[in-house]
């Protein structure tokens, strides 16, 4: 399956780079990366290292907090190339999901980019445990689509969804952040 550019800027917000901040989270922003391999659009996404204090083992878009003054999108092209070891004008940012809020107290700015000359990807082994992509076909298959209980400081009980791919699960912010793609982008509605 390919994932037209023009279907993503027709479906989602435009890319700009302003930040929605809020005084008691952090800002961040990530990038939710196209490539194409062989004639067919995956998405890209890092497993965080096991031994780190944050969300631990768990699966990610690529990004960060911001730094200086910094816009939204800099900041989530910065940390993609810092993490994945790309260079910034190998990405066309296309456009820009909902903005969501992480339990860890994040307000997080998602971005759709293109990664418009595939490379291979040289981590930054500080953070990043593994690079792995998904083909874009795979996420309408509603049999991996599912949703956990989750308790957090904000809420006793918390619905969040979650892909399974292959042995992993793809959940918790980054879950949300995917239904999102793949709901407006896609236009595919996982079951609820």
């Amino acid at each position: 399956m390919n994932v037209p550019d023009v279907w993503v800027r027709d479906r989602i917000e435009l890319p700009h780079g302003h930040w929605n901040t809020q005084d008691d989270l952090r800002d961040s922003a990530v990038l939710a990366i196209l490539v194409e391999r062989e004639g067919v659009d995956h998405l890209v996404f890092n497993r965080r290292r096991d031994d780190l204090p944050y969300h631990p083992g768990q699966i990610c878009f690529p990004g960060g907090a911001r730094e200086g003054d910094e816009d939204a999108s800099e900041c989530a092209i910065r940390e993609t190339c810092e993490e994945m070891g790309i260079t910034s004008d190998a990405l066309v940012v296309l456009g820009r999901l909902p903005d969501r809020v992480s339990i860890a107290g994040f307000r997080v700015a998602p971005f759709v980019a293109r990664l418009v000359r595939p490379v291979p990807y040289v981590l930054e082994t500080a953070e990043v445990a593994e690079a792995f992509e998904v083909p874009c076909a795979a996420f309408f298959n509603g049999e991996q689509w599912g949703f956990t209980e989750a308790r957090t400081k904000l809420a006793r009980f918390r619905r969040v969804p979650y892909f399974q791919h292959e042995e992993r699960r793809i959940w918790g912010l980054t879950g949300i952040m995917l239904r999102d793609f793949v709901t407006q982008v896609l236009g595919y509605a996982p079951p609820v």
